[in-house]
């Protein structure tokens, strides 16, 4: 594991402390296929596609596999021919899974791989939370003008 790993992997147990759980991607893989993740209403219709995520520690990956299909999302542990692989750390998953890291940036600083259809994966990411302090726009639209009245 890199030191910047290391780092991330230390700052996600404290955090994990906090929050009292110990893997946040796999509440947030099982929320997602029980459709409970904010967003997963607005998934595009015509999309159909598998992803596989490869979560690796320092002995094994776990393997989860995410289908999106008519505007509607599977979650599986079983082996599923995928259209798209995403593999890194699993602390790295952790973080991105609370949003204290974000999908792009992880990406673009190639701390996870990517492969197969971006376009997919593209609009898996947008299902992951955004960082802890942030609102959706239509909360922060409503309470403005609850104040204003």
């Amino acid at each position: 594991m890199s030191a910047h790993h290391l780092v991330t992997y230390n700052r996600m147990m404290q955090r994990k402390k906090v929050a009292g759980t110990e893997h946040p991607i796999t509440d947030f893989f099982e929320r997602l296929g029980r459709n409970e993740v904010p967003g997963v209403e607005y998934l595009p219709h015509g999309v159909r596609g598998t992803i596989r995520f490869d979560l690796e520690t320092d002995s094994r990956a776990d393997q989860w596999f995410v289908t999106l299909d008519k505007g509607k999302v599977r979650v599986s542990r079983e082996d599923h021919q995928p259209d798209a692989v995403i593999r890194g750390p699993r602390p790295l998953f952790d973080e991105l899974a609370t949003g204290n890291e974000r999908f792009a940036v992880l990406f673009f600083r190639n701390e996870m791989i990517v492969e197969g259809s971006l376009g997919l994966v593209d609009i898996l990411a947008r299902l992951f939370p955004g960082p802890p302090s942030a609102h959706h726009p239509r909360d922060f639209v409503r309470k403005t003008r609850e104040r204003r009245h």
